[in-house]
């Protein structure tokens, strides 16, 4: 399920962006965020995550010339220790119920942020939005049906 979720994720972005010119966070990324749909905290976490990723390159934009490969590198490995960060530090056990604010993925942020920088924040996680949630539709379509379990 995770390969089917991943491929049209991929067929659906380069669609996208070829179509609007407007990309979903990296090629993969629509993919794995199909699948954790059901869980809203995540979700939350992730854009937390991203958008403080997003921040940070804009920050560090205005005192380093950094664009393209470098640019990427930086919002990877900034994302990735975010992300990281937000594994240990943003689950939050509440009266038996708990509450992770992690981020999906250790690259995904760092993705998001990147694409972000180049066409915007709220364009990028608004395709990111309307393709994830195609995609979740095709697989449970695909699977007649069933809907797409819990990942973690």
């Amino acid at each position: 399920m995770i390969e089917l979720a991943v491929t049209i994720g991929i067929v659906l972005s380069l669609f996208f962006v070829e179509a609007f010119g407007m990309a979903a966070g990296g090629i993969v990324v629509p993919g794995y965020i199909a699948l954790q749909l059901g869980e809203p905290d995540r979700l939350i976490g992730l854009i937390l995550i991203a958008f403080l990723t997003f921040l940070i390159i804009k920050i560090i934009s205005k005192y380093v010339f950094i664009f393209g490969r470098r640019q990427m590198v930086v919002a990877l490995l900034i994302g990735t220790i975010l992300s990281i960060l937000s594994h240990h530090l943003m689950y939050f056990n509440v009266s038996q119920n708990t509450l992770e604010l992690s981020a999906v993925g250790w690259v995904v942020p760092g993705l998001i942020a990147h694409w972000s920088v180049k066409q915007g924040f709220i364009k990028t996680m608004s395709m990111l939005a309307i393709i994830s949630i195609l995609v979740r539709l095709t697989v449970i379509i695909v699977f007649n049906g069933q809907t797409i379990p819990n990942l973690h």
